[in-house]
Parts: structure tokens; C-alpha cells; sequence
């Protein structure tokens, strides 16, 4: 007996969102226990050693020259030309006109109340309770657009 009720509850927590951080080095989201964004010990965004939010040489955090998080030449962060954080002309960043983060009427990155990033009740990046992008107490907001994480 006790094998299947170990199958059923595997398979029964399968289906339950974890609580984790979508980014717990820049985390927005609920900070209390056992939110999102917690940040005590043991929580989804603690960033003592260890940690999912650590910063230390070899955390997820790190932003010196070789981490995830390094924002020089050549790191994933780089906001220079050619960088994938550049917001010049051609860049991956760019907010002007037909740029990918073009936030004019049209564009997609319009957050007016036809636009795919409108964040008022009802848009896709509407982020109070029931809400896509709500993170607050039973809330994950895993459901944000990616438009919305600009």
C-alpha cells in the first residue's frame, strides 16, 4: 500500500507549480514565507552561500567577469554595440522605431490598452491579483508575458 500512495502523491505534487524565483537574482514577486522571493533561509531567493540568489564566485548571481551576471564586453549582460543588451539602432534593446522594444502605438512593446504589453486589469502584463504577471500571496506570475519583463 504504502508504494502507490508514494505514486499518487509524486504524481498528485506533480501538478503543482514549484515556488521558485523566475529570476532570484532580479526577483519581483511576493517576499514573504514561502513566496516566490523569499529570501531567508532556504527560501526560493536566499542568497547566502549556497543559495539559489547567491552571488558568490561560482553562484548564479555572480556579476564578475565570467558570471552569469557579468555585464563587461562579452558577458551576457554587455549593454555596449553588439552587446544583447544594446539599445542603440539595430540593437537587441532598441526601443525606437520598428525596434524590437518599440513601445509606440503598434509597436511590440506598447503598453497602451490595445497593446500587447498593457498592464492595466485585463492585459497580458496586469500584474494585481488574478492577474498574468501577480506574484503576491498565491500568485506566481508565471504567466507574464515576455514582453512584460522588459
Amino acid at each position: 500500500m504504502k508504494p502507490i500512495s508514494a505514486a499518487l502523491l509524486l504524481f498528485a505534487l506533480a501538478w503543482l507549480p514549484p515556488a521558485l524565483a523566475m529570476d532570484p537574482c532580479d526577483c519581483r514577486g511576493y517576499t514573504g514565507q514561502g513566496g516566490a522571493c523569499d529570501s531567508g533561509l532556504g527560501g526560493a531567493a536566499y542568497s547566502g552561500p549556497g543559495g539559489p540568489a547567491s552571488a558568490g564566485h561560482e553562484g548564479p548571481c555572480y556579476a564578475g567577469q565570467g558570471g552569469p551576471r557579468y555585464a563587461g564586453p562579452g558577458g551576457p549582460l554587455y549593454a555596449g554595440q553588439g552587446g544583447p543588451r544594446y539599445a542603440g539602432p539595430g540593437g537587441a534593446a532598441y526601443a525606437g522605431p520598428g525596434g524590437p522594444a518599440d513601445s509606440a502605438p503598434g509597436g511590440p512593446a506598447h503598453a497602451g490598452p490595445t497593446g500587447p504589453a498593457y498592464a492595466g486589469p485585463g492585459g497580458a502584463c496586469y500584474a494585481g491579483p488574478g492577474g498574468p504577471c501577480y506574484a503576491g500571496p498565491g500568485g506566481t506570475g508565471r504567466g507574464c508575458a515576455s514582453v512584460c519583463r522588459r
